[in-house]
């Protein structure tokens, strides 16, 4: 299995687990914690979801036509993106509840997004038809 690929898998198990982590958590305290549901929400539906998506996506996906993943180092540059807007956005949630700015929020949701269109971009051109030699 390639790096990347692997990589997303293997974060995708580590989300997954925190996640489950975080909603055990509920079944024992009575006080609701938006901040805390907001981040188990997501690093399941971006974290777990998603990237076992974009780990098997680029394994298998680029493979039905008999293809490499057309730009390596995007996946590279994805991988980064689409951790650290995870990571930011999550950690960042509850600012904005606090009278802060939802700058930081706005920043990683976008990143995330841009993440979103990179592994587009890359799927889209590695599953493009064959050169025939």
């Amino acid at each position: 299995m390639d790096p990347v690929a692997k990589n997303f898998v293997r974060m995708s198990v580590i989300y997954f687990a925190i996640s489950a982590l975080i909603g055990v958590h509920y079944l024992f305290d009575e006080a609701f914690n938006h901040q805390l549901f907001q981040a188990h929400v997501h690093l399941m539906m971006l974290g777990w979801m998603s990237m076992m998506i974009y780990g098997v996506g680029y394994h298998i996906l680029p493979r039905f036509n008999g293809n490499p993943v057309a730009f390596p180092m995007l996946a590279i540059v994805h991988f980064w993106v689409a951790n650290i807007a995870l990571v930011g956005f999550v950690s960042t949630w509850g600012i904005s509840r606090h009278g802060y700015s939802k700058m930081p929020v706005k920043v990683f949701a976008i990143m995330n997004a841009i993440g979103i269109i990179m592994f587009a971009t890359n799927i889209l051109f590695s599953i493009r038809k064959p050169k025939e030699y």
